[in-house]
């Protein structure tokens, strides 16, 4: 966890730097007149900045999020409103806020898709839902938006500095999932509703193939198959447990063991 704190500090660092980089690229770029706004604009918003980044650094993540939100309410436009948005989001993540930080970041891969950084957003919204995550037992609706969220910043940017990250957080979910569907398919088996148990075990066998409850789950779409006398396709699923499976402890249970 501490590496994965100095990791999102070390990157927000790098992102500020980029932004004023550009900020003034863009000011050198303009004609005498407009530069001179510009300047003005960028020196004001920059000292609005000061105070916001301070009590962000000190951890007094509310006060950092009433100024970046000051900032961007009087200079919406320009890099330190784009930098005040993702360290907004930023804060609310560090501020424990996992919902606001999703939302905050969301917010900012709308309003620039274009971004170079937009893989950071990407990583702040599904970290965000990561954290939501109570267990395979509670809602698996943070889980899923956190697993949808990582994956596309892992095969968008696949080699963005939070991929590997992403990607092992993808594994975990995976796992959380796939426990959770097994735990409901295990409940409807002992209830006799072999068929809602069958949708249930196919589900973590079809759609959480790396999920270690698979071989499990495969178990109990059998039994259930059987129960529901449908012989062939308990017949190919116990197979498919025998193949990946060869030394699987539910094989002979099955009638299916070496």
């Amino acid at each position: 966890m501490a590496r994965h704190y100095r990791l999102l500090s070390f990157m927000r660092k790098r992102l500020l730097i980029s932004f004023c980089c550009t900020a003034i690229l863009a000011g050198c770029a303009s004609t005498p007149h407009k530069s001179d706004q510009a300047a003005e604009t960028h020196e004001s918003a920059a000292q609005m900045y000061q105070p916001a980044k301070q009590a962000m650094e000190r951890g007094d993540y509310t006060s950092a999020i009433r100024h970046y939100e000051e900032l961007e309410t009087r200079y919406p436009y320009g890099p330190y409103a784009e930098q005040a948005q993702l360290d907004t989001a930023y804060s609310y993540y560090k501020s424990g806020d996992s919902e606001a930080a999703a939302a905050a970041a969301e917010r900012f891969i709308k309003l620039h898709p274009a971004n170079p950084h937009v893989d950071y957003a990407w990583y702040l919204k599904g970290i965000a839902y990561y954290e939501g995550i109570q267990g395979a037992e509670w809602n698996p609706k943070p889980a899923e938006e956190a697993f949808s969220t990582l994956q596309t910043l892992a095969t968008r940017w696949p080699h963005s500095p939070y991929a590997v990250d992403a990607r092992l957080r993808m594994a975990k979910i995976i796992d959380i999932l796939g426990k959770r569907n097994l735990d409901i398919c295990k409940f409807y088996y002992t209830r006799h509703a072999y068929v809602a148990a069958a949708n249930r075990c196919d589900n973590v066998v079809t759609r959480y193939q790396l999920s270690p409850s698979r071989e499990e789950a495969l178990y109990y779409l059998v039994r259930s198959y059987r129960h529901l006398n449908l012989q062939n396709q308990a017949e190919t699923v116990s197979k498919v447990l025998a193949y990946n499976y060869p030394k699987s402890k539910y094989l002979g249970d099955l009638g299916t063991g070496n």
